[in-house]
């Protein structure tokens, strides 16, 4: 009898286990290529994904909370870090373009390859470390 409720207790665990697998995958986040990743009906976009040197872009993101923290990651791994203003709808909106570097001093403009919006919850120590991914999205400069 002991050896039955031993089975059928793992039998339990394996299958709850194997229901929880898709939905920490679909909460991880990462995506590149303009789409949208999020968690919760958030996500972000970025039109047009691919572009050339000096091209403008649009990102947009959606249901985020009132406190949103963005990294920017350029294509040589540097990053500008910074809170942003939602609006009360739970959107942002901004545009770019490959030289927008150039204003900012210390990052190298006109890079080719992917730039990275991420949208993450309050930033803490060390820099840069956070416990939630709200969006992400990638454009392509070619």
């Amino acid at each position: 009898m002991t050896r039955r409720i031993a089975h059928a207790a793992s039998f339990v665990a394996v299958v709850l286990a194997l229901a929880l697998v898709p939905a920490a995958i679909a909460a991880k986040g990462g995506n590149s290529g303009g789409g949208s990743t999020g968690t919760g009906g958030s996500g972000c976009s970025i039109t047009p994904g691919q572009v050339v040197l000096d091209q403008v872009w649009t990102v947009s993101a959606w249901g985020l909370p009132s406190t949103v923290n963005r990294i920017l990651t350029f294509p040589n791994g540097a990053q500008s870090i910074g809170p942003i203003t939602v609006a009360s709808d739970g959107t942002f909106t901004t545009t770019g373009n490959s030289n927008m570097s150039a204003t900012w001093g210390f990052i190298q403009p006109e890079q080719k390859g992917t730039y990275t919006y991420q949208f993450v919850s309050r930033i803490r120590w060390p820099y840069g470390t956070y416990n939630q991914t709200y969006a992400k999205c990638s454009v392509v400069v070619s």
